[in-house]
């Protein structure tokens, strides 16, 4: 795991959401920002399933979400998701229960987690 920063930080009146997602990918994936697709300028529920294929085809992984499938062992390094002291939904990477990096420039990770993603060899 490679951390890497987010590029684009989400501010209410702006039309851009922020790519923690996107630098959480990366960082797992221990590749560049730039070599993962902008899955958050996509509208509504297609990021999930774009980024299903983009991993499936790319890496030969899945992505797994816990509120699709009861998970009984995380990896290592997954991506965790919950409220940010911006008041925003956020996704941090966590080990063993513990964020291990924040990819907002401020930092400060999240309240709590309320779901998590991880990548799983198929």
């Amino acid at each position: 795991m490679t951390p890497v920063k987010q590029s684009k930080l989400y501010t209410p009146d702006a039309p851009q959401r922020g790519n923690c997602l996107t630098a959480c990918l990366a960082s797992l994936l221990d590749i560049p920002l730039w070599m993962v697709p902008a899955f958050e300028d996509m509208r509504g529920d297609l990021y999930q399933a774009r980024i299903e294929e983009w991993l499936s085809r790319l890496f030969g992984v899945r992505f797994v979400d816990s509120r699709d499938r009861k998970v009984d062992v995380l990896p290592e390094y997954y991506i965790a998701n919950g409220p940010s002291p911006r008041g925003v939904h956020h996704s941090v990477i966590y080990r063993a229960g513990e964020l291990v990096h924040d990819p907002h420039p401020i930092g400060g990770g999240i309240a709590a987690v309320e779901w998590t993603w991880h990548l799983e060899g198929m």
